[in-house]
């Protein structure tokens, strides 16, 4: 039996040396991505509002060995606000399977969730925030690229390096799997 998810040791945990990962990365195959889980919240009404910023979070990024790889659940919120005001939020939740001839560990998972997960999962975020706001009567919107290593467009290393982490967390393998 599997037990609920547990928060990760990760970001205390020894980083791997790149060789390592690279060997590691080099090995796995993208099996299957799914949206497993979504909500909208549209307070603004059919039209967009004039003026809105876009943020995106990560919240928890969650991983389990499976029998041939290793399974990932990554939520993404993404809001629309003016100052305080949240005129729509939009959460999805993407499940990924990948084969793995190495076992995935808290450390790998850490590097993993920062670098691989965001490019293999953000095409399909995109869609999802396009279409979407075509549903709720807005203008669709495209997300830009993802860039890794790029600070957000304004943001000086300061605000870069007070950025929470994200958090991530593992469930235990299933006894006798």
């Amino acid at each position: 039996m599997t037990s609920g998810p547990r928060r990760s040791s990760a970001r205390h945990a020894k980083l791997p040396a790149p060789d390592e990962y690279g060997r590691f990365v080099g090995q796995i195959e993208l099996a299957d991505i799914w949206l497993m889980e979504a909500s909208v919240t549209n307070s603004h009404g059919p039209r967009a509002p004039s003026r809105a910023s876009v943020g995106i979070t990560s919240p928890e990024a969650s991983w389990s060995n499976a029998s041939d790889g290793f399974d990932v659940e990554l939520p993404y919120v993404v809001e629309f606000a003016d100052g305080g005001t949240v005129h729509a939020r939009l959460s999805a939740t993407f499940g990924l399977h990948f084969t793995s001839g190495m076992p995935m560990t808290d450390s790998l998972f850490d590097v993993f969730t920062d670098i691989n997960l965001p490019i293999n999962t953000w095409p399909f975020l995109r869609e999802f925030v396009s279409t979407t706001l075509g549903r709720m009567g807005w203008q669709s919107f495209t997300l830009p690229a993802f860039k890794h290593g790029m600070p957000d467009p304004g943001e000086d290393d300061a605000d870069a390096a007070a950025k929470p982490k994200r958090r991530t967390t593992r469930r235990p393998k299933a006894q006798g799997a």
